[in-house]
């Protein structure tokens, strides 16, 4: 009598999470898009765009041991600290108060010069990320697409703000035909396709060896007979 594995579900890998996270970014910029067709765009989109982009930092920075009490893992978690507050800190506010003169402060002060080193930490902290995750394996193409996306979404994210600064008349104009919209959806894109390719490859690798596993115990039963 054969004897077949027990299907079991195993937890999402790494590079799985990753490929759903570029998803997430791809699908809130394409979003993004529309919403600015339609009209002056909505918050939600955005919020897609940076949860999207914070689960590929998040996964990147993450992988692998990690010494909770290094000096390393204190800084990465003050710069993520620091990353969350600037991309989530302006939506609440304007869900909470967007008539308030905090808000009226906050949108003048992203028109200035000082606001592009506020997102300096998200530039730092993407870089880290993916060269941490490099480090952890042997690096190829789609290795290398996975982590250099974010870096690319996060270079671009300061490119827009300051295109916004240095062009104001084009705040209603389509974000398609945005140099730095488009820069960063191909940052999300050349993640997608990287990690993409890898969790592929991770998924038909743990079927074939659950095949081989399964032919071995099938094997052994019939010569048990």
């Amino acid at each position: 009598m054969a004897v077949h594995p027990a299907r079991n579900f195993r937890e999402p890998k790494a590079i799985e999470l990753l490929a759903f996270a570029y998803a997430l970014g791809v699908v809130g910029t394409l979003w993004d898009w529309r919403e600015h067709l339609l009209g002056p765009g909505t918050q939600p989109p955005h919020l897609v765009i940076d949860l999207g982009g914070l689960l590929v930092i998040s996964a990147l920075a993450f992988s692998g041991r990690i010494d909770l009490r290094s000096r390393t893992f204190i800084a990465l978690y003050v710069l993520l600290v620091l990353v969350v507050l600037v991309a989530f800190g302006p939506f609440v506010l304007m869900m909470a108060a967007p008539k308030s003169a905090l808000m009226a402060s906050l949108m003048h002060s992203m028109m200035s010069s000082g606001a592009l080193l506020v997102y300096l930490p998200l530039v730092l902290l993407a870089s880290w990320s993916a060269w941490r995750w490099l480090s952890q394996d042997r690096l190829n193409w789609w290795r290398l697409a996975a982590a250099l996306g974010i870096v690319v979404v996060a270079i671009a994210t300061v490119w827009d703000l300051y295109w916004h600064q240095t062009h104001p008349m084009e705040l209603r104009a389509s974000m398609a035909g945005l140099p730095p919209h488009q820069a960063i959806l191909a940052g999300f894109l050349i993640g997608l396709i990287g990690a993409g390719w890898g969790a592929a490859l991770g998924i038909n690798r743990a079927g074939f060896r659950s095949q081989t596993t399964g032919g071995t115990i099938e094997n052994a039963a019939s010569k048990s007979k």
